[in-house]
């Protein structure tokens, strides 16, 4: 297990802060299909720390990503939520039910107080646009008070995710996918969100490019102060950048605990299954 990375994301907000950012209570969601309803998440019960980084583990159609497009109001027909409450407390503001807030209070809060890093950056920028007009996008919906910063605001946080200013005047074919990545984080916290739900973020890259996303991810807490939730299937991911970790199986959490302690002596048998899918130099199999 890598510590390198974890000791660099340190800083003043950390996981052993009081409260909770999000609390997430009986969550069900469901998709109907013609053979009856299928249920994707079950009854999850989830507090998220705040100036923490939660890792969200779990093999493909664990209910994962669900979670994660259900907490934003992103989840579309046939999927619905069932039941439940997502309580999310950003600072300085009032505590608010994500599944109860109606459109107008849900976009003042995305962006500025919750935001998203979505799977598959490939697909995620528009191909038409530079990099910088997608930055001004985002900021002057959500925060058009800061029209006049732009020039200064989108180096800086390209900067910050370890990109060049050249990457603003660019366009999304000209970067490589870590690039386009980075960009996406560098959006993500353009605003200061206190929360961003980061989807299977080091997919379809290889251990080179993971490394440093994993390392721009643990930048973006020390630099920002921002929670994290970080869901990926690849344990490894976890093991390196999280401070807990939440294993899910068939939309249920099955354990929740330190990740230094899950992976030392993991509780469930799927947990363990997980664990021993990582490849080890050495380590010989049956």
């Amino acid at each position: 297990m890598s510590e390198s990375v974890k000791e660099s994301a340190k800083h003043k907000g950390t996981a052993s802060d009081s409260g909770s950012v999000l609390e997430i209570k009986g969550l069900d969601v469901t998709y109907s299909t013609s053979r009856g309803d299928v249920q994707a998440v079950r009854g999850l019960d989830l507090a998220v720390r705040r100036g923490e980084i939660l890792g969200i583990a779990g093999e493909s159609g664990s209910g994962k990503s669900t979670l994660a497009v259900a907490l934003l109001r992103l989840l579309k027909p046939p999927g619905k939520v069932t039941a439940g409450s997502v309580m999310f407390r950003p600072a300085g503001r009032s505590p608010v039910d994500l599944l109860k807030v109606n459109g107008e209070e849900l976009r003042v809060l995305r962006w500025s107080a919750l935001s998203y890093l979505p799977q598959g950056s490939m697909s995620s920028l528009n191909p038409v646009m530079r990099v910088q007009d997608q930055f001004k996008d985002v900021i002057l919906e959500h925060a058009p008070a800061r029209k006049d910063s732009l020039g200064e605001l989108i180096p800086r946080l390209l900067s910050q995710v370890g990109l060049e200013p050249r990457v603003a005047r660019m366009y999304p074919h000209e970067l490589s996918g870590g690039m386009k990545q980075r960009v996406l984080m560098a959006i993500a916290v353009a605003l200061e969100p206190d929360l961003v739900i980061a989807d299977e973020p080091t997919t379809a890259m290889d251990v080179t490019i993971q490394r440093v996303i994993l390392q721009s991810l643990a930048d973006l807490r020390t630099d920002f102060g921002v929670t994290l939730m970080v869901i990926s299937h690849d344990m490894g991911v976890h093991a390196q950048l999280a401070d807990r970790v939440a294993v899910m199986y068939e939309g249920r959490l099955v354990e929740v605990g330190d990740v230094r302690q899950v992976f030392k002596d993991p509780q469930d048998p799927y947990t363990r299954q997980l664990i021993e899918s990582i490849p080890q130099v050495g380590r010989r199999t049956s």
